[in-house]
């Protein structure tokens, strides 16, 4: 039969295990099937010790059923709750993105840039509006639908920290490119 560590439960040293062991319990599942008054009955435990192992027992297999995943929860649910936390996390992430790339794109009174600067911005709130109308309605979405979104998000993400503090005429245009393109995806899966 397999041996199990019986260290692991509490009030269970070595010594009492190798006590264990010489009268061929091996494993906690023995343990927790020996009836108190046996385990009490064993030289150098006593009833005392015989109760705290008993309860350390059941305490060792109660933290066991909780650390495993619930048994009505499918692989499909577990995978569709991982990828809505996913997206609502890509959410977030492009809204603190977008935020950040507004403020290092500010063109301070350069009227070159002016134009570029309010078409990011009509962009990106427009961005902003869609990403929000999505965090709503997330979980009527098809998981497909979702992973493109996702992978899409990253690329948008990676552009997004790409830009540095300087505003240039590629930096307006690339970005707002690929606001646009993004934004227009979410479009098409809200309506």
């Amino acid at each position: 039969m397999k041996q199990d560590d019986l260290t692991r439960i509490k009030h269970v040293g070595l010594s009492r295990m190798r006590l264990f062991n010489d009268i061929r319990i091996t494993t906690i599942k023995q343990l927790s099937e020996m009836p108190l008054e046996k385990l009490a009955a064993i030289k150098s435990i006593g009833d005392h010790y015989a109760k705290l192992i008993k309860n350390s027992v059941n305490d060792y297999y109660e933290g066991k059923k909780k650390n495993l995943p619930q048994e009505d929860a499918s692989a499909k649910e577990i995978k569709s709750t991982r990828v809505n936390r996913d997206l609502q996390k890509k959410i977030k992430r492009l809204n603190k993105n977008l935020y950040r790339v507004n403020e290092q794109l500010k063109p301070l009174w350069e009227k070159k840039y002016l134009i570029l600067y309010i078409e990011f911005r009509k962009r990106s709130a427009k961005l902003k509006s869609r990403l929000e109308a999505l965090d709503k309605i997330h979980k009527d979405i098809p998981e497909k639908v979702k992973n493109k979104l996702i992978k899409k998000a990253n690329k948008l993400i990676i552009n997004l920290k790409q830009v540095g503090k300087k505003p240039k005429k590629k930096k307006y245009k690339k970005i707002t490119i690929e606001i646009r393109s993004f934004s227009s995806s979410l479009r098409d899966i809200l309506h």
